[in-house]
């Protein structure tokens, strides 16, 4: 048995797929040299959320040389279902969890991991580059949009962005959040900032790059109709004991 396989990893790199065979591919291509560059033990895991193309055989199919990538596939049920199952399935000393399509550089990892050292979870707060196009300003409208019914529903703390996907937590942090996480969609993100807030994990914002990848198939009408329906049901899951 090899040493990857006998010693746990020092970094899981959580990454949540749906129907990302057109990205997901070139996002494995370009981390896999930084990840092999510097030497610590990883592992790369694909959390499919139930895709109907043929993202997980195109993964299984890199990681036939690729050993430290595997796939975890999982019936349909949301963002937030299959991240939640990617974390609990990671071993590492530390999970970052990061999107598809590689909007923030796996080089951004060399200015968060430091912080992990005095942190319980570094969050990135992005700032724009590139040409957004029509689609990209969509995203910020509707991510602004959510981020001020967080605070107005959820937030008891000031979040300066809780819908970067680019995510490290401490192992710790890690199991304390997602084996309490109960939202499945979207709204994932603000439900491990109020459960982080809640049992008081230390918390380091990091400004992060973020570039707009083509090929987003955010819903952005059906988000706005269903993330204040989540957020509510964040207030009232807590009212009733259920993230003890």
């Amino acid at each position: 048995m090899s040493e990857q396989a006998q010693t746990p990893p020092y970094l899981s790199i959580i990454i949540p797929a749906f129907n990302e065979n057109h990205r997901l591919p070139q996002t494995l291509k370009e981390i896999r040299p930084w990840l092999d560059y510097k030497g610590f033990l990883y592992e790369v895991l694909i959390a499919d959320d139930g895709s109907t193309d043929n993202t997980v055989g195109l993964c299984r199919d890199i990681g036939k040389n690729w050993p430290q990538l595997r796939v975890e596939a999982y019936p349909h049920g949301g963002k937030g279902s299959a991240v939640k199952h990617g974390v609990l399935a990671a071993r590492g000393e530390c999970v970052l969890i990061m999107d598809a399509d590689h909007a923030t550089p796996i080089d951004t990892l060399d200015y968060m991991l430091p912080h992990l050292q005095t942190n319980s979870l570094i969050v990135g707060v992005r700032s724009f580059c590139g040409q957004e196009g029509a689609s990209g300003r969509g995203r910020r409208i509707v991510g602004l949009a959510q981020q001020l019914l967080a605070h107005i529903l959820v937030f008891q703390k000031s979040v300066a962005d809780s819908q970067c996907g680019f995510k490290l937590f401490s192992r710790q942090a890690a199991q304390t959040i997602f084996s309490r996480s109960l939202v499945q969609g979207g709204m994932y993100d603000v439900e491990l900032f109020f459960l982080a807030h809640k049992f008081n994990l230390s918390i380091y914002s990091q400004p992060v790059r973020w570039i707009n990848k083509d090929g987003s198939r955010i819903n952005m009408i059906g988000c706005l109709i269903k993330d204040p329906f989540s957020l509510l049901a964040i207030r009232c899951w807590n009212w009733l004991g259920r993230y003890q």
